[in-house]
Formats: C-alpha cells, structure tokens, sequence
C-alpha cells in the first residue's frame, strides 16, 4: 500500500489542507501552508535518542539534529496564529539529561517560554503508586517517570483557561463565611464580640445586625469551585490494549495530555497541527475535543494505522462535521 495522502473530508468542504495526514516532511508542509492559520500546535518530536522509528533515523550528530529543530520550529512559527499556542513534550533521558533543555532553548530563538509544565506519568502518594513507567536497570540512575512540556507562545502574553483543566477547590476552614462577617459587623457595631452582642444587643441592634449580614451576603460573589491545577500534569499512560493505540510506534503519548493541552488555550472549534503525527493521537485528541487539525509524517506504515484508528473513532463519536477516512492505495 503506497500512501501520498490519507485524507479525512469535511462536509462543508471548507478548507482542503484540514483534517489531512500528509507523508510528507513537516518542514516542506508548514512553510506551504497560509501564514497565521493555526491554533494550536501540539508534538513530540524524534528524541535522537536512536529510538528504533520504522523510516526515521534516530541518530544524528547533536548540532545536526538543533540545527533540523530550528528549521520545525521555524515552520511552526510560520503558520501558528500570534495569539496560538504551542506545546512541546520532549522525553528526559538518564544518558543525555540535557537534550530536553537543548530542544528547548533551540524553540527559545523562535518563541516565549510562556509556562513549563512537567508531565508526571507515575507518582508515589501516601503509600501508593499511580501510573505506569519503564523501569530501568541501573545502580546510577533513578527510574524516569516524567517527561518536559513546554508552552510556547509568541509573545508570552496569550491569555489561557486554566479553569478548563482545573481542580476542585477544597477549602481549608471550617469556619462559616457568614460567621465571619457577623463578627466584623458586630465590631462595628461597637460590641468586643458575637457573644457579647448576644448578651447585650436591643432589639432595634438585632434587627440591624439581620439587614446589614443579608445585604453583606447579598454582594459577596460565591467561592470557586475549582482552581488552577498547576503545572505539574499528572496524567498517566492508558495501560489496557496499548498496542491497538501505539501500533508499530515506539514513543508515544497519551490522548489525554494533547486534550488538557487543548482545553488550556480555551480554544473553541480551532485548528490543531502535529508536524510528527506518528500513530494518530493528537488526530484524535482534535477530534475528541471537535478541532480540525493538520498532521505530517514520513513513514506510511505510522499513516496506515492512524487511518484506521481514526476511522474507529469517527464511527464511534458520530458526528457529523467527520467523514470517514478515504484510504488510496
């Protein structure tokens, strides 16, 4: 099967380049598409780690494998919008700790470094472990069990949603907020405190007391429910059939941290770009989440399993704005 296109069509037809994995070389991809088209880019680069890709060769000299980042990252740069987001997760690695920093500092000549967030994939809390990692056999090292994701933006002043990704808000007193008021009010009223109100108080002080607490909680907006969760993203691998997900690649991650990347920009029905789409997942994060998004990758096995997954997740969401992936062979 030879693919030059693996398309997915819109209904409405609306613009040809959406919903498409190109086999194609992102760089080629990005500077051919319009300037400012897109929303929200989101990948995972090649480590240079000589991780066994099945087209790409993970081991190039460390200034030639810069010098091919700087040039993504210049094609990100070309079709991202000045208020997009991008989000790069780069792996960390006992034997080259410095290669996360190194892609960093590379999107650095190009972007703000807006937040930092550190993806946990396992964490150790009160007596239990959660989430998944490769254990690793060394008396020098420590198991990894967390990887980089920087946001860059343009100009480091894109504003965020951080209450769509939020955690709920537990409140640390027990004292009831009215309480507190009833006190102050009650000070005001001249009295040392509520017991010496209740000891004390006329009538017409009573009464006063009852109308100005009402109009005081009249005005005082509710407590947050929620809050923002911080930058450290605990989202652990989806363990169960990660073969029928991941297919022949070797690294990739989960649909879940490309949706919360999503929902942070608190962007509504925009335009997601993979320039390393591998098997598919931010495909279907964007689908997920009801983006349109732009995918590249050079290897046509990686673009064949991606049709099929996709395809699976089209039939089983049902919505309309998708079609079924055409796959030419």
């Amino acid at each position: 099967m030879i693919i030059q296109h693996v398309k997915l069509n819109i209904i409405n037809e609306r613009n040809s380049l959406l919903n498409i994995i190109h086999n194609q070389d992102c760089i080629e991809g990005m500077l051919s598409l319009p300037a400012g088209s897109v929303d929200v880019v989101v990948t995972s680069p090649p480590y240079n780690l000589d991780i066994k890709y099945g087209t790409y060769k993970d081991d190039l000299p460390r200034d030639s494998y810069l010098k091919w980042l700087d040039d993504v990252f210049a094609g990100v740069k070309h079709c991202l919008k000045d208020n997009g987001h991008f989000f790069l997760n780069v792996g960390y690695s006992n034997i080259d700790p410095w290669v996360g920093m190194d892609v960093g500092n590379v999107a650095r000549k190009h972007f703000v470094l807006q937040n930092n967030f550190t993806w946990v994939k396992s964490i150790y809390v009160d007596g239990k472990t959660s989430g998944h990692f490769k254990p690793i056999n060394s008396k020098r090292f420590s198991n990894p069990t967390w990887e980089h994701l920087f946001h860059f933006t343009k100009n480091g002043a894109v504003e965020c949603d951080k209450l769509a990704i939020g955690v709920p808000y537990e409140w640390d007193c027990n004292i009831d907020n009215s309480g507190r008021m009833r006190g102050r009010l009650v000070k005001k009223m001249g009295f040392d405190n509520f017991k010496h109100f209740e000891k004390t108080a006329t009538p017409e002080q009573v009464n006063e007391l009852q109308v100005a607490l009402a109009e005081k909680l009249a005005n005082t907006p509710e407590r947050p429910t929620t809050r923002d969760r911080g930058n450290t993203w605990y989202i652990p691998y989806d363990t169960i059939a990660t073969r029928d997900k991941r297919g022949k690649h070797p690294a990739t991650f989960p649909v879940a941290l490309v949706e919360q990347c999503i929902q942070f920009t608190g962007i509504k029905d925009g335009v997601l770009l993979d320039p390393f789409m591998g098997s598919g997942t931010s495909a279907i994060a964007s689908i997920n989440q009801q983006f349109d998004y732009i995918g590249y990758d050079i290897d046509v096995d990686y673009i064949e399993f991606a049709t099929h997954r996709i395809n699976a997740q089209v039939k089983d969401i049902n919505q309309p704005k998708y079609q079924l992936f055409d796959i030419g062979c």
